[in-house]
């Protein structure tokens, strides 16, 4: 980015005011951003069964935390972090350098989202952080559920009332699926599972179907 902003800097001198700084700013984030910690798979606490780093409901961030009776959707950063500040950058962007101040603005926001969300994440490292419910957090109890579908990078969590998705880094699906499988048991349905449902039901339909056709002809 700052090899960019430098390059188009000869043409729009202008632009250096937003280019520069914004490559610095990128530069710092991405020095002190610590990479996620990705899938956590029965950690050391007996309470807690698996920990997803990250998990989008509603152009929101989450940590996802499944005990052995609930779900805790810890929420990282919000629609205003995720969304609005990367549109935000990136209209300012594109003021000072059109479209190439807009990409730097929206690869800028997406930096910043990284940061804060991990910043949060850092501090919800302990199992009593976890496991408590904080304002913006959702929490949801297995009872409460008719259905959990997973579907490639989603997972919907169907109750009597609503629907909640979550969807997921591409990778996690099939490391997840077992512990899923595990946690809600007749509950659970995957795509294969759907598949071979459906397979089954389209089967049976065409038996039923090929028996009616006998007994009209039968009776002819």
């Amino acid at each position: 980015m700052l090899a960019l902003a430098l390059l188009f800097g000869v043409s729009y001198p202008d632009g250096l005011l937003f280019s520069i700084p914004i490559s610095v700013l990128n530069i710092i984030l991405g020095l002190i951003t610590r990479a996620p910690p990705g899938l956590e798979i029965q950690p050391e606490s007996g309470n807690i069964r698996l920990v997803i780093d990250r998990g989008v409901v509603r152009a929101s961030i989450y940590q996802l935390v499944f005990l052995n009776s609930k779900l805790i959707l810890k929420r990282l950063s919000s629609v205003m972090v995720t969304v609005i500040l990367a549109f935000v950058l990136a209209v300012v962007g594109f003021g000072f350098l059109f479209i190439v101040g807009a990409l730097m603005g929206g690869i800028t926001g997406f930096s910043l989202q990284e940061f804060l969300t991990q910043r949060m994440r850092n501090k919800m490292e302990s199992e009593m952080q976890l496991t408590s419910l904080g304002k913006n957090d959702i929490e949801i109890d297995y009872n409460d559920l008719l259905e959990v579908r997973l579907v490639k990078s989603r997972l919907y969590l169907m109750s009597e009332n609503s629907t909640l998705s979550a969807s997921f880094p591409r990778g996690y699906s099939g490391k997840i699926k077992p512990m899923l499988a595990d946690l809600f048991e007749s509950k659970f349905t995957d795509q294969e599972s759907l598949r071979a449902a459906e397979a089954a039901e389209k089967e049976n339909e065409e038996r039923q179907h090929s028996r009616g056709d006998r007994g009209k002809l039968s009776r002819r």
